[in-house]
């Protein structure tokens, strides 16, 4: 199951104005709850405990907060019932509610690839306006949205300078596009499809550092020896 699927996600209405920067606001506070998790859950969990409120067991919520916070950055601009508006204007439903990628104004194009009993292919699209979406299908769930962000792309004027990171170049078949020295693409990080798939083990060393320094601090904010 993908979390795009049109049958498993919940039914908005389409009545709602579409306009470019829509949903900008939403990114912005998904962002930022998603970088405050960790030390909420630290301070939170170690003055609790402190003041004998709760067990100290709640401690250990330190070791998983890194894992909350990246799931909840993700999930926050995962968009599903995409539908193009005037050519340009792509609207999406996320968690944090509808927004709206101006396609013509694209900065960034990337692409996430979840590997799992499925791959799980999606692209990243963040505009000019400071809107991001992770998006694979138009509304339906039959056609992906990589020809209309290809057509925009490919009339992007000579000096647009939007980054497209290797993976995505290769999905919107655009590799020799984005090499072409002409000032339209600015070519990204291109990740080996093998680091991909070892990238949960790869990152295993540094995310048990990073969740023993959460659980070691809130054990000294709950004054726990």
């Amino acid at each position: 199951m993908t979390v795009n699927s049109a049958e498993n996600t919940p039914h908005f209405s389409d009545s709602s104005p579409i306009f470019v920067g829509q949903g900008r606001t939403g990114r912005r506070v998904a962002d930022l709850v998603a970088a405050l998790l960790p030390p909420a859950i630290l301070v939170v969990t170690g003055l609790l405990v402190r003041a004998r409120l709760i067990d100290d067991d709640f401690v250990v919520l330190n070791m998983v907060s890194p894992a909350l916070s990246a799931l909840t950055f993700y999930a926050a601009h995962v968009g599903w019932h995409a539908r193009l508006h005037d050519g340009t204007l792509m609207s999406v439903r996320t968690l944090t509610g509808r927004r709206t990628v101006d396609l013509a104004r694209l900065t960034k194009v990337g692409r996430v690839e979840v590997v799992g009993q499925g791959t799980d292919d999606q692209l990243i699209l963040t505009d000019a306006h400071g809107v991001r979406v992770i998006l694979n299908r138009l509304k339906g769930g039959r056609d992906t949205v990589d020809a209309a962000v290809r057509k925009v792309l490919l009339r992007m004027p000579a000096n647009a300078g939007v980054t497209v990171s290797g993976r995505a170049a290769e999905r919107l078949n655009m590799e020799t596009e984005v090499l072409r020295q002409h000032g339209r693409f600015k070519a990204g990080r291109r990740i080996p499809f093998l680091l991909i798939c070892f990238a949960a083990l790869l990152s295993m060393p540094v995310y048990l550092v990073l969740a023993f320094v959460l659980t070691f601090g809130g054990y000294l904010l709950a004054g726990i020896s």
